[in-house]
C-alpha cells in the first residue's frame, strides 16, 4: 500500500487515503495547563502541556481542535495524538474527558477551568519521546465543529506533552481524524478504513476444492471431538467457497498457509445457514498451536442462533475472554474484519466498527493465520444440515507498514 506524503497547510496537515476515506491531522487551535497550587495563573504560552496527580500541585490539561468536515461527508473515526516528555508505568495513566468550551489559552486558570464531561479513555506504560493516543471518536460530532478535550491524571509525578507552542511542529499535539462520504457505496472495512490494496487472500474465482498452496483442509474429528471434518464437505463454486454440513455433524474447516504474521488486517465476505447447532466461524489462529496460552481471535462466529454475529477474542493460559455481538442476518452476506496492531485489536461488520480491545494483557503474543470452520455443536434437539458460503478472503499490510 503506497503512503502518501502528508501536506502542511496552514493549522491541518492532509493525508490522502483513499476516495472513500479521508485521514486530516488537525492541529489545536489552543492547549494550555491549569494547576491547582497556583489557581490564578495562567500558563497559555508555554510550550508543554501537562498532567499531575500529586494533591497539592495538581495539573490537568486543555486542548481545542476546530475539526472543518467537508460537504457531504462525516466522521467515522478521531484519535487525540499527544508526544511525551515523559515515560509512565504499565499502572500509570492518563485519562482523557470532553469539556464545554467557553475556555481561552490566555485566559483559563484553575480556578476558572472548565469541567470535564464524558470520559473517553485512557493510556498508559508509554516512553519519553514516544507519541501517546486516544481513541476519542465518541466525543466528536458526525459534522465536526469546536472539539474541547480535558487530560487528566492520578499518577503522583508530572507528565509533560509538546505543546502548539512548541518550536518542533511535527511534534505538536493533533486530532487525527477520518471522514467518509455519507452515502458509503461499500460496507468493506478495507474501503471505509483506507487500507488500500491486499497483500493476499483467496477470491475464490476457481472451481474445485480449495487452493491447496493457499490452504490446509481439516481430514480430522470435529470441534470438540463432535462429528468429523471431512475434505468433501468443501467446494469452490467459481465465485464462492462453500462448506457444507450433514445432520450427523459430518462438516468441514480449513487453515490459510498465507499471512502466517503477527499483526495485519484481515476480511472476510461470508453468509450461513441451517439448523443452529452448526456455528459459523471465522478465526485467526497462532501459529505455535499453542491454544489457549497463544490467543484465538474469533472476529466472526454464530453460537447457535443465525439472527446474532459474535466477537470472541480468547487470551491467557486461563482462556479468559472479552467479546461483544450484534443481531444481523448471518444468512445474508456480510463483511467481517479485524484490525491487529500493537495498540489493540478491533473488530468490523459492515465497514463499522463493534469491537476493541486496547488492553496489552490481551494481545496474542505470536504469529496468527485465517481459519475458516462450520463447527457441528450438537444438542437435545432435531439434527439438521448447515452451511456457510464465504465470497472472498483478504488480507491487509498491519498498519504503519507500507
Amino acid at each position: 500500500m503506497a503512503i502518501a506524503s502528508s501536506l502542511l497547510v496552514g493549522f491541518v496537515i492532509i493525508t490522502p487515503t483513499t476516495a472513500s476515506a479521508a485521514v486530516t491531522a488537525v492541529l489545536p487551535t489552543m492547549d494550555t495547563y491549569v494547576q491547582a497550587d497556583k489557581p490564578t495563573t495562567n500558563f497559555g504560552g508555554s510550550v508543554r502541556i501537562s498532567t499531575e496527580g500529586r494533591a497539592k500541585i495538581w495539573r490537568n490539561s486543555l486542548l481545542r481542535f476546530n475539526v472543518q468536515v467537508p460537504a457531504g461527508e462525516h466522521v467515522i473515526s478521531a484519535k487525540l495524538r499527544v508526544y511525551s516528555e515523559t515515560s509512565t508505568t504499565s499502572t500509570e495513566f492518563v485519562d482523557v474527558f470532553t469539556t464545554s468550551g467557553g475556555w481561552t489559552e490566555r485566559g483559563v486558570t484553575w480556578n476558572n477551568a472548565p469541567a470535564r464531561v464524558t470520559w473517553l479513555g485512557k493510556a498508559g506504560g508509554f516512553a519519553t519521546g514516544s507519541w501517546v493516543e486516544w481513541d476519542v471518536t465518541k466525543g466528536v460530532g458526525a459534522k465536526g465543529g469546536e472539539q474541547n478535550f480535558k487530560l487528566e491524571s492520578n499518577a503522583q509525578k508530572w507528565i509533560g506533552f509538546k505543546s502548539k507552542e512548541s518550536s518542533n511542529s511535527a511534534l505538536r499535539p493533533r486530532l487525527v481524524v477520518t471522514t467518509a462520504p455519507d452515502t458509503v457505496t461499500s460496507t468493506e472495512a478495507a474501503v471505509v478504513q483506507g487500507w488500500g490494496t491486499p497483500v493476499t487472500g483467496d477470491e475464490f474465482n476457481y472451481t474445485g476444492a480449495p487452493d491447496a498452496t493457499k490452504w490446509t483442509v481439516y481430514n480430522s474429528p470435529g470441534h470438540a471431538g463432535n462429528g468429523i471434518r471431512s475434505p468433501q464437505q468443501v467446494i469452490v463454486d467459481g465465485s464462492k467457497m462453500v462448506m457444507t454440513g450433514t445432520p450427523q455433524g459430518t462438516t468441514a474447516g480449513m487453515s490459510a498457509k498465507f499471512a502466517n504474521q503477527k499483526y495485519g488486517r484481515w476480511e472476510v465476505r461470508a453468509a450461513g445457514s441451517g439448523d443452529n447447532e452448526y456455528h459459523l466461524v471465522s478465526i485467526l489462529w497462532p501459529d505455535s498451536e499453542n491454544w489457549p496460552c497463544d490467543g484465538e481471535v474469533d472476529y466472526a462466529e454464530t453460537t447457535g442462533d443465525w439472527n446474532v454475529i459474535k466477537f470472541f477474542h480468547h487470551y491467557s493460559c486461563e482462556n479468559r475472554q472479552v467479546s461483544d455481538e450484534r443481531a444481523l442476518d448471518v444468512s445474508q452476506f456480510h463483511n467481517y474484519a479485524v484490525d491487529w496492531h500493537p495498540g489493540g485489536i478491533v473488530g468490523y461488520v459492515d465497514g463499522v466498527k463493534w469491537f476493541e480491545t486496547t488492553n496489552p494483557a490481551h494481545q496474542p503474543p505470536g504469529p496468527m493465520h485465517q481459519t475458516l470452520q462450520l463447527d457441528w455443536f450438537p444438542d437435545s434437539t432435531a439434527n439438521g444440515a448447515g452451511e456457510m458460503r464465504v465470497d472472498w478472503v483478504r488480507v491487509y499490510a498491519a498498519a504503519g507498514t507500507p
